[in-house]
């Protein structure tokens, strides 16, 4: 087993590393000229700590590249001059002209060799602060600059201008190329277009420089369109493969309709149980912290299986894929080893891990199966990005060490969590990426989408967000607009792990340029807290309605469990324990129908109810749809169970959380419908989703004894109208006078349609 190498993995990050000034060329940063708050316009202006954000300049589509560069921008400010200063000129302040009929101003900066380029506006002689959240940013020193990225002119370069599938099976596109600087048209014979994996013969406009590209009869599910190009002078498209992500489904999905099911992969399940590809479990390592035996060829059979649609899921997130080291490491306790089973120490970035191949499939070629197999089926799939730290065996900490935070370890002495969030590392052998080197935020945004094109990925999991510098994921959530969706590509989810019960700072990472939500954290105490611990339906609601005057249009998760926290059923039962002293045990898998095992049934099942019921992108985390046991981290992360193997309360939880799931899966109003809440006191709750024009569900939850009350819904314009129960528990309930009867027996929920 390899020893942590603490001592000689410090010594050569910290080595000869200026923390102020990291990468090539750092000794020759100049001073730029700029005082924080120093620039302060008018009311329409920046608002320094505001979040200031720019006009949006029109999107401009090229026909021909020009290598003198122009910079053009749309500052949201008052000023009577405007000037820009920059790494391109010396950060000497040169004018810009306008604004013209956009609201554009402009400086040409001459011809530059490819590259991202820092520079600051100058407003009326000082230099503007942080610049907006709307903007590509570079780092130079301690300074966050706007960021000008000049490609290679003399290439040719592809442009969405226009992409859309119908439900019909059929997929039209219209791309752009512009020519490089010499005007070298493109060359028709070299022209390489795929639709999904079908190769497609575009129309090309040679004299224009525009392909058509059209496909009919196309299955449901994805077909996305890739587009290679090489002009007449034998010179490839700067950016081929140009790729369109695209669905052929019946009705436009959005990220409001999404059902994330976890899928633990190596706890998930077995695909080629006893082959296992050549690989044992690391030596020295328990069994709850090492490799089990979960793949990707599992995931498949389960989709085979038609498993996830039972539930209702629509969207599948893996544990990441990267290849991880071969040797067991030393957790957070100092004495008990784990492996890296659960992906999250990357020693290659572009790499998929072998032990989730089989014998027959590598890994890589098996996870374009699985992807394909739930593209097919309507599933999407998100990836589980890896941006905070890589392991010490991975090649850039040996190759580029000023790409390394020379931070402390994260929970020891002056190195709190919190107080040191972005810098500190949260293992020795994991050392944590400082994307104030720019140099690293263009590696690690290369692989990212290099990764989402080649497995055809459709939305991510931003592990550790808190712990990286916004500039990472503000580039990230930019480059996927700008080169996929932009266009008419299908639209992108980005959501954010930031493990608090702050609600501002989880805030502090969405928006329409950074992440598009996050997992619910606050909501998940109050959720525990009712369903686990029996505290007031009222505090739920507070919970709910603090985070619709915090969140705003964000697209957040909420869950019931996830892998860093104690098993719900464990939970309830009060048996946690940890897998070190022994496993916690299972009552769920246990035969009979002892009461304990019943408490657990309806205190899950109502759970559920609520959580795949909230406005967002719900969540479920693999097993607690059988009520799968387990105490903290490992524990909580217990081979995954089927049928024939359940037990009968297993059965019958399952078979109620695939009824909740569906009712969302069926109800427009319950995914996308405004809540309105109806009822509440500390056992009673009712609230709805109005969709509207009458489309409406709404859901009632009893954890108290018996009752029976007369409900309001006036509000909602369904008088006359008969609801019943998509879960199959409730009889019908009928509206008369704007009121409804709703009468539930203790422990008993319903979700009512109409």
């Amino acid at each position: 087993m390899t020893p942590l190498r603490r001592a000689p993995l410090l010594a050569l990050l910290l080595a000869g590393c200026d923390p102020d000034c990291l990468g090539e060329g750092c000794e020759d940063v100049p001073e730029i000229p700029w005082d924080p708050g120093a620039y302060t316009p008018g009311e329409d202006g920046y608002g320094y700590g505001d979040d200031p954000v720019d006009d949006e300049p029109p999107r401009e589509i090229l026909t021909v590249r020009d290598c003198d560069v122009t910079l053009r921008v749309a500052p949201n400010a008052s000023f009577g001059q405007l000037q820009v200063s920059g790494e391109f000129n010396g950060w000497s302040p040169q004018d810009m002209e306008g604004p013209d009929g956009d609201g554009l101003y402009t400086a040409s900066v001459g011809a530059l060799s490819p590259g991202t380029y820092a520079y600051k506006l100058v407003f009326d002689g000082q230099y503007e602060g942080s610049p907006p959240i709307n903007v590509y940013t570079k780092w130079v020193g301690d300074s966050e600059n706007r960021a000008l990225t000049v490609g290679d002119c003399t290439r040719p370069l592809l442009q969405t201008v226009s992409a859309s599938a119908s439900p019909d099976g059929s997929v039209r596109a219209v791309v752009q190329v512009a020519s490089a600087a010499d005007g070298a048209a493109i060359d028709p014979a070299r022209v390489f277009v795929t639709v999904g994996d079908q190769e497609v013969t575009p129309t090309v406009d040679v004299e224009s420089g525009e392909l058509l590209i059209e496909a009919s009869g196309l299955s449901a599910g994805k077909h996305s369109v890739r587009v290679w190009a090489t002009d007449a002078q034998g010179r490839a498209a700067e950016n081929e493969p140009l790729f369109i992500p695209l669905w052929v489904e019946d009705e436009a999905f959005a990220w409001d309709d999404a059902l994330i099911y976890f899928s633990f992969v190596d706890r998930f399940r077995n695909g080629d149980w006893g082959q296992d590809n050549g690989f044992s479990p690391v030596d020295g390592v328990t069994t709850c912290a090492n490799y089990q035996g979960g793949d990707f060829l599992g995931v498949i059979h389960a989709l085979e299986e038609g498993y996830f649609e039972a539930l209702g899921v629509n969207t599948i997130w893996l544990t990441p894929v990267y290849e991880n080291p071969e040797w067991g490491y030393i957790g957070m306790d100092g004495a008990s080893w784990y492996s890296g089973y659960h992906g999250y120490w990357p020693v290659d970035s572009l790499a998929i891990e072998a032990r989730f191949g089989d014998v027959d499939a590598s890994g890589e070629d098996r996870l374009r199966e699985l992807i394909d197999a739930a593209h097919a089926r309507g599933i999407r799939i998100m990836f589980d990005l890896v941006l905070n730290h890589v392991h010490e065996e991975h090649t850039w900490v040996s190759e580029h060490p000023d790409w390394f935070s020379g931070g402390c370890v994260c929970g020891t002495e002056n190195c709190g969590w919190e107080e040191k969030a972005v810098e500190c590392w949260f293992m020795p052998y994991l050392p944590d990426l400082n994307y104030r080197n720019h140099d690293i935020v263009e590696q690690v945004l290369g692989d990212t989408l290099r990764l989402v094109e080649l497995y055809d990925v459709d939305g991510v999991r931003v592990d550790a967000a808190k712990h990286m510098d916004h500039v990472i994921m503000r580039s990230l959530s930019m480059r996927l607009r700008d080169d996929y969706t932009l266009g008419g590509g299908a639209p992108f989810y980005l959501v954010g792990e930031t493990f608090t019960s702050d609600r501002g700072l989880i805030m502090d990472y969405v928006n329409d340029y950074e992440l598009d939500g996050q997992f619910d954290f606050p909501l998940y105490y109050a959720v525990r807290n009712t369903f686990v611990s029996n505290a007031s339906f009222r505090d739920l609601e507070g919970a709910v309605a603090a985070g619709e005057s915090t969140y705003g249009d964000g697209l957040m998760s909420p869950f019931l469990g996830n892998h860093d926290i104690e098993r719900v059923a464990t939970a309830i039962t009060g048996r946690a324990g940890d897998c070190w002293s022994g496993w916690t045990e299972d009552l769920m898998a246990e035969g009979g129908q002892s009461v304990t095992q019943w408490d657990v049934i309806n205190r899950i099942s109502m759970g559920f109810a609520f959580v795949l019921t909230q406005p967002g992108a719900p969540l479920i985390y693999y097993g607690d749809e059988i009520g799968l046991h387990g105490g903290g981290d490992p524990d909580n992360r217990r081979m995954m169970s089927f049928d024939p193997y359940l037990s009968a309360n297993q059965s019958t939880l399952l078979d109620r959380v695939r009824a909740i799931g569906q009712a969302r899966a069926a109800s427009e109003a319950l995914r996308r419908g405004r809540r309105v809440q109806l009822w509440v006191d500390d056992d009673l709750y009712v609230y709805a989703r109005d969709n509207g024009g009458g489309d409406v569900a709404i859901v009632a939850m009893n954890k108290g004894g018996s009752r029976s009350e007369s409900i309001d819904l006036s509000a909602l314009g369904v008088d006359g109208a008969t609801f019943h129960d998509a879960t199959g528990g409730h009889a019908d309930v009928s509206v008369s006078g704007g009121h409804a009867q709703l009468t539930l027996g203790s422990w008993q929920y319903a979700i009512l349609v109409r």
